[in-house]
């Protein structure tokens, strides 16, 4: 059963490798598609652009709509799936087109932007004929996105009667609203907070203000911008509903903490009813085709309003004390699993050993570190390696970390390495759980490398006699060395005093001139400068990519890392190393997570040009200032 076992945890960690491999090597590429191919000149089509395996993508710039109204989108998507052991990341948009003619339409290739280099996709055609290509397509076609919702003629809310209070009615038929699963949880247990927009009018909305998570670890469970919608029903009322975030947190810290609110902007339309009443003749056929372009200026009245969801509090609760100290409790909350594996049990002094604890299960599995492995006397141990399988779709998140210890042995005989213990605690079980694994009996043996003993004491003493009578019979081999030594220092000495004397004058000068005087080795850098630059030219989307490309560029100088490795969990430990406070850390993510928000969504907002610049500045600031 033993060998059994360590064949299973052997193979966890070689598939862990296969894994990997599988998804790094992908090809990056770029595709369009249409759907249907065919479509009446009163349907719509579906346009989809994917990019596959990108680890960033900076733009996607969709082909000419000339020819088309843009009924819905660009709505994103994004997400990552494994079949048969070969694991796809993707991200796209998607367009509702309806066309304003028949014939063939051709799309040329679009363009997108990813990691560094410039993809064209393919070109895709469309048929568009005099006649329905369904009689059901109405029921089965997209009906829109965020920005355009369907609506029915039995719905009249969006109707304005003469002296009707507009903000009522407003009140009543579109609102934010907040649901958490619980508001209840300990430190280190998920909750799943979702912002949803609920609606009954004719609006054009926009996320302005997301909610901040100040306290929590967050994994979104959903890509920003993802705006398609579904139905609810509310004391009888259907609404159209859509996602404006949704999201797993996990405290870090007990007491009650607040849920920011989210705000989003809306330009809401109105049809007039005495205009409707005018309207005698094709009364049904407004209504099923109620748009902004088939309805006079002076048959709408538009509302613009900002909602802003209601606050949510989080009762976070601490961890019990724990009854005994047997295993070191490091902050793993859930339900998990310890084993162990090692590599090989006889090896010599000259190899290395590997040891491999693997812990599987759910739960905060972001935030659980390596155990404790106490090594006995005559073994050095080096800091171990992590690697990762996780799905952190699913609540709380599952999947498995292996940690790789590599060991050396300097003198031969036998070891026994001690069992292993992870301490969890279990919010089912309300109570600690302590896994251990069994201990592990090694033998080394002698390597090859061996130290040469000088045993002849005469033959040592003769020699250093010999050499010492070499240097004194030969001592202009001493003198001249030392010579050329000392020139060398008074020569350098009197240049370094030469240089402070000009310095000197140098500062004297600028002081009489008022000049600020700056040595030669301090730089005036500015990780902003570019961004700074388009800020000034009021060029948001060029400011947005240029904000993106510097501040990653910063965070991954001052960490430590490449530019491209720069993520959430990169920064919470690189941060965390470096001694960076956690409030400036949720800072950063939530600066990212925004930047992306206006970089890939259709929510992009000029006006908050400003904003951003000033939190990214703040930010770069504050880690300057932070201890190295």
């Amino acid at each position: 059963m033993v060998l059994f076992s360590k064949k299973i945890f052997l193979l966890a960690i070689i598939m862990l490798g296969i894994l990997c491999p599988n998804f790094t090597n992908a090809q990056l590429s770029f595709k369009v598609t249409v759907s249907p191919g065919t479509i009446g000149k009163n349907e719509t089509v579906e346009l989809k652009l994917m990019v596959d395996n990108a680890r960033q993508v900076e733009e996607i710039t969709p082909p000419s709509f000339k020819d088309f109204i843009i009924v819905g989108g660009p709505n994103q998507e994004s997400g990552m799936e494994s079949i048969n052991g070969v694991t796809r990341q993707y991200i796209g948009l998607t367009y509702i087109l309806k066309p304003k003619g028949k014939g063939k339409f051709t799309f040329e290739p679009a363009i997108a932007k990813a990691d560094g280099k410039t993809v064209k996709s393919n070109r895709v055609s469309l048929t568009v004929t005099n006649e329905n290509q369904s009689a059901n397509n109405s029921n089965n076609a997209p009906q829109g996105g965020f920005l355009e919702p369907a609506f029915r003629s039995a719905d009249r809310d969006y109707v304005l009667k003469k002296g009707e209070n507009i903000l009522d009615k407003i009140d009543k038929n579109i609102f934010i609203k907040v649901d958490a699963d619980k508001t209840t949880c300990y430190v280190g247990q998920p909750i799943v907070v979702t912002y949803k927009l609920y609606t009954r009018l004719k609006s054009e909305s926009s996320i302005i203000k997301n909610p901040s998570f100040n306290g929590f670890s967050v994994i979104d469970l959903m890509p920003p911008g993802n705006t398609y919608y579904s139905t609810e029903k509310i004391n009888g009322r259907e609404f159209n509903v859509y996602t404006l975030r949704k999201t797993q947190l996990y405290a870090l810290q007990s007491g009650s903490i607040e849920l920011e609110s989210a705000e989003v902007e809306n330009n809401i339309h109105f049809i007039k009813e005495e205009y409707l009443s005018r309207q005698m003749n094709g009364f049904d056929d407004l209504f099923r085709d109620f748009t902004q372009t088939n309805v006079p200026p002076e048959g709408m009245h538009d509302e613009k309003v900002t909602l802003r969801s209601k606050p949510v509090f989080i009762t976070v609760k601490p961890l019990p004390e724990r009854e005994n100290s047997s295993g070191a409790f490091k902050g793993a909350v859930g339900k998990f699993n310890l084993q162990s594996a090692i590599e090989k049990t006889n090896f010599t002094t000259d190899d290395a050993g590997k040891l491999s604890v693997v812990i599987t299960g759910e739960g905060n599995m972001t935030m659980v570190i390596a155990p404790d492995v106490k090594w006995p006397s005559g073994i050095e141990s080096f800091d171990p390696k992590a690697n990762e399988q996780l799905n952190k779709y699913s609540v709380p998140v599952s999947g498995t970390k292996v940690f790789e210890y590599a060991f050396t042995v300097a003198k031969p005989g036998s070891y026994t390495l001690p069992p292993i213990k992870f301490c969890y605690f279990d919010p089912a079980q309300n109570s600690y759980v302590t896994d251990s694994t069994k201990p592990v009996s090694i033998k080394i043996t002698q390597g090859s490398k061996k130290q040469e003993i000088v045993t002849d004491p005469n033959k040592t003493n003769s020699g250093a006699n010999a050499f010492f009578n070499i240097l004194f019979t030969n001592r202009w081999l001493i003198i001249l060395p030392l010579v050329i030594f000392m020139i060398t220092g008074i020569f350098l000495w009197l240049k370094k005093d030469k240089k402070k004397d000009i310095l000197t004058e140098k500062k004297k000068m600028a002081a009489s001139e008022n000049l600020l005087f700056e040595p030669v080795a301090v730089i005036n850098f500015k990780p902003l400068l570019l961004t700074e630059e388009k800020l000034i030219q009021q060029d948001h989307r060029q400011f947005f990519e240029t904000l993106n490309k510097e501040f990653r560029q910063f965070l991954a100088d001052k960490l430590g890392v490449h530019v491209e490795t720069i993520n959430r969990k990169i920064i919470a430990e690189e941060a965390d190393k470096k001694g960076v406070p956690i409030y400036i850390c949720m800072q950063i993510q939530t600066l990212l997570d925004d930047i992306e928000l206006q970089l890939y969504t259709p929510f992009s907002n000029p006006e908050k040009m400003q904003e951003f610049y000033n939190t990214a500045d703040e930010i770069v600031h504050s880690l300057n200032a932070t201890r190295r």
